[in-house]
C-alpha cells in the first residue's frame, strides 16, 4: 500500500511537467509521449541482464594505490544525470523517463560537492584518503552512488575526477493503522540542491484532541565545508527524543560532526532537547503530567594521525580515539507516580572513552541494498569506558568495555561479533553488571542466470546481574523478535538465534527492484529469580517480499509475513506487515559519542 501511494505521488507530480515539455509540437509530442509510454512498458517488465550490476569484494583503496605519492594537479566534479552511470559516463542510457526526472530534479550544487571533498588541489595522492572520500560521499542519503578516479597526466601528476549521481530526493510517506488515523510525511532530502532535508508531517488522529498534529524538521549536511551537520524541530506527535509513555511536544537542535575519516582530527556532537507530555486522549487520573530537558555534549580526538606506521607506502589504518561526554536529563516537572520508574527520573553521567580501532573498508552490494555500492568495514574497534553515573539520588562509578571485529574469511563469508561488559560500583556492591555477546554472519553471494542467493545467521546473548536500577530486558527488538509487539515479556536474560535466506531477482517494476527472503527465529527468555532452562521460548517462521528504487530517496519497502507459534496476551499468533523506508545499511561512523556497553 505504501509503494503504490509512493507510485501514484510521483506520477502525479511528474504528470504536469511532462505535458508541459512536450507541448510546444504535436507530431513531437505524440513520438515523446509514445517514448514515455514505452519507457513506462519495459520498466513494468524490466529483467536485468546477467552481469547488469556488478557482484564484488574489494578494498576500497586498492585502485588508487598505482598513483601513491603523485601530485594532483585538478579536480574535477561531474554531477551525472539518471541516466548516467558513475562506473560509466559512456553509457548514458536516455529516456523519456529520466528526462522528466533531470528536469524535475535539482541536482547537488558543485560547491556542496567541494564542501564534502578533503582531498584537494596540491596534496600528494594518499589511496585511503581518496577512499575514505569517496565513502563518506556515499554515505549522505542524497546521494546513489559515487566514485573517485584518477586519471595520470605526467610521471609525477594526476587529476582526480569526482563522479556522483543523485537520487531523486522529493519522497512522501503515509503511515495508516486504519481509518481513524494517519501520517502524512512530505520531504525533499536535498533542498535547492543544497545538500539540505526539510521534512513537513502530519498526523491526522480523530481520538485527539486537537485531532492535527504538525511537525516540521530540518537538516543541513556539512555547514560551510566543516563536516558539522545540523538538525532542528518541532514536533508535537512524539517523533523526537521522547522517555515516556505519553504524547510529547518537543524542540530540539543536534550538532554532530562524525569521524569522517581515519585522518580526521576532531569528532563530537552537541544535543538539546525541550520535552513536555501533552494530554491529547482527554485522559483523567491515568495521564502522566511531567516536563523535562536533556543535554548532551561529547568531544573526542584522534590520536595517530600524524605517527602512522608505513611500510612501502601502505597506512596500517590503526589509531587511537580519546573522548569525553557529558550527559544530563532533567525533569523540571517529574510525573506523580505510585511505585519507581526509572525512566521518569533525573539521570547525569559524565563517561571517558579509549578507543583503539584499525578499520579498512570494502566495496560491495547485496549485502542490503539492491545493488548499489555498500561499504563494508573490516577490522577491529576496542572500546574502555569509565565514569560517574547517577540515576535519580544513587551515584555510582560505571566500567564498561567492549570489542568488536569485522573480517571477511577465504570463502568470501563476511562476519562481524561483538563482546561487551559493564558493571557499576555502589557502596562497596558491583550491580548491575551486564554480558552481551553479538554473531552474524553473511553467506558470500550466490549468482545465477535469473537471481542472486546470499544467506545469513545470528546468534545473541544479553545478560543483567545483581539487578537493580537498568531496565530489564524486552523481547521486542532487533536482538529477541521484532513484531512481537508486547512489553509484557521481560527478563534478566535473552538468548536468540536465526537465519534469514534472500533471493534477489533481476526484475523491475518501474526501477523497484524485487527480492524475496525467508526466515526463522527463536528466542529464550529468563525472567529473575529462575534458572536457564525455566524460562520462555518463543520461535517465529516467516517470510516476504522486498522491493527497492535506488533512484529515490525513501528506503526499502517489505512486506512480511510472521507465524508465531506460541504467542502471550494480545499478540496475534499470524501477522502480516508493511513497512516502508527501511534504511538497511552498514553506517559509515565507526566511532560513536562514549556510551554504556551494549547490551539493549
Amino acid at each position: 500500500m505504501h509503494a503504490l501511494l509512493r507510485y501514484l505521488i510521483c506520477f502525479t507530480c511528474f504528470t504536469p511537467l511532462i505535458s508541459g515539455v512536450y507541448g510546444q509540437d504535436s507530431t513531437k509530442k505524440k513520438g515523446r509521449v509514445g517514448s514515455l509510454i514505452k519507457d513506462v512498458y519495459h520498466s513494468f517488465l524490466a529483467r536485468e541482464a546477467k552481469g547488469a550490476d556488478s557482484t564484488f569484494f574489494q578494498r576500497s583503496e586498492e585502485s588508487y594505490q598505482p598513483f601513491a605519492g603523485k601530485v594532483i594537479r585538478r579536480v574535477v566534479v561531474r554531477n551525472l544525470s539518471f541516466g548516467e552511470n558513475v562506473n560509466d559516463t559512456a553509457s548514458n542510457i536516455i529516456s523519456a523517463l529520466t528526462r522528466t526526472a533531470d528536469r524535475l530534479q535539482t541536482n547537488t550544487k558543485d560547491w556542496v560537492i567541494k564542501n564534502m571533498l578533503f582531498v584537494k588541489k596540491g596534496q600528494l595522492l594518499d589511496p585511503y584518503r581518496l577512499a575514505d572520500n569517496e565513502r563518506f560521499l556515499r554515505d549522505q542519503n542524497f546521494i546513489k552512488d559515487a566514485r573517485i578516479v584518477v586519471r595520470l597526466v605526467t610521471e609525477d601528476s594526476v587529476d582526480v575526477y569526482v563522479r556522483l549521481r543523485d537520487v531523486f530526493s522529493w519522497g512522501a510517506e503515509v503511515n495508516a493503522s486504519g481509518i481513524k488515523d494517519f501520517t502524512l510525511s512530505v520531504y525533499d532530502a536535498n533542498f535547492m540542491g543544497m545538500g539540505q532535508r526539510l521534512e513537513l508531517t502530519a498526523l491526522y488522529d480523530r481520538t485527539r484532541s486537537p485531532a492535527v498534529g504538525p511537525q516540521v524538521k530540518y537538516r543541513k549536511a556539512s555547514i560551510g565545508g566543516s563536516f558539522i551537520n545540523i538538525e532542528a524541530a518541532y514536533t508535537t506527535i512524539d517523533k523526537g527524543v521522547s522517555l515516556g509513555t505519553e504524547n510529547e511536544r518537543a524542540y530540539y537542535l543536534k550538532l554532530d560532526r562524525p569521524l569522517y575519516t581515519p585522518n580526521a582530527h576532531f569528532a563530537g556532537g552537541l544535543e538539546a532537547s525541550w520535552n513536555q507530555s501533552t494530554n491529547v486522549f482527554n485522559k483523567d487520573t491515568l495521564f502522566n503530567n511531567y516536563k523535562y530537558q536533556l543535554g548532551d555534549v561529547w568531544l573526542g580526538y584522534n590520536i595517530g594521525v600524524y605517527k602512522q606506521k608505513r611500510e612501502g607506502g601502505l597506512d596500517n589504518r590503526s589509531r587511537c580515539f580519546i573522548a569525553l561526554r557529558y550527559f544530563d536529563q532533567h525533569f523540571i516537572q517529574p510525573p506523580k507516580l505510585d511505585t519507581f520508574d526509572v525512566r521518569y527520573v533525573n539521570k547525569r553521567y559524565v563517561l571517558g572513552q579509549f578507543t583503539w580501532y584499525k578499520i579498512n573498508f570494502y566495496r560491495t552490494n547485496y549485502i542490503y541494498g539492491f545493488g548499489r555500492t555498500e561499504d563494508i568495514p573490516v577490522g577491529m574497534v576496542r572500546k574502555i569506558t569509565i565514569g560517574p553515573a547517577q540515576t535519580d539520588s544513587a551515584r555510582r562509578l560505571y566500567a564498561g568495555w567492549e570489542y568488536t571485529h569485522y573480517l571477511i574469511d577465504s570463502r568470501k563469508n563476511y562476519w562481524n561479533y561483538t563482546f561487551a561488559l559493564g558493571t557499576n560500583y555502589y557502596r562497596k556492591e558491583w550491580q548491575d553488571n551486564s554480558a552481551f555477546l553479538n554473531i552474524s554472519w553473511f553467506s558470500r553471494l550466490f549468482e545465477f542466470t535469473r537471481f542472486k542467493i546470499r544467506q545469513s545467521a545470528s546468534f545473541n546473548y544479553a545478560g543483567i546481574y545483581n539487578h537493580r536500577l537498568y531496565e530489564p530486558l524486552y523481547i521486542n527488538n532487533e536482538f529477541g523478535l521484532e513484531r512481537f509487539n508486547t512489553d509484557s515479556v521481560r527478563a534478566l536474560h535473552r538468548y536468540s538465534a536465526g537465519f534469514e535466506s534472500t533471493l534477489y531477482t533481476r526484475w523491475s517494476i518501474l526501477g523497484f527492484k524485487i527480492g524475496f527472503f525467508t526466515f526463522g527465529r527463536t528466542t529464550w527468555m529468563t525472567p529473575e529469580n529462575t534458572g536457564a532452562w525455566r524460562g520462555g521460548f518463543f520461535p517465529a517462521l516467516g517470510g516476504g517480499i522486498r522491493t527497492r528504487n535506488e533512484n529515490l530517496i525513501f528506503g526499502t519497502i517489505e512486506a512480511r509475513f510472521t507465524w508465531f507459534p506460541r504467542t502471550l496476551y494480545d499478540v496475534n499468533n499470524i501477522t502480516l506487515r508493511v513497512s516502508s523506508n527501511l534504511r538497511l545499511k552498514f553506517s559509515g561512523s565507526f566511532i560513536q559519542p562514549p556510551s554504556f556497553a551494549a547490551i539493549r
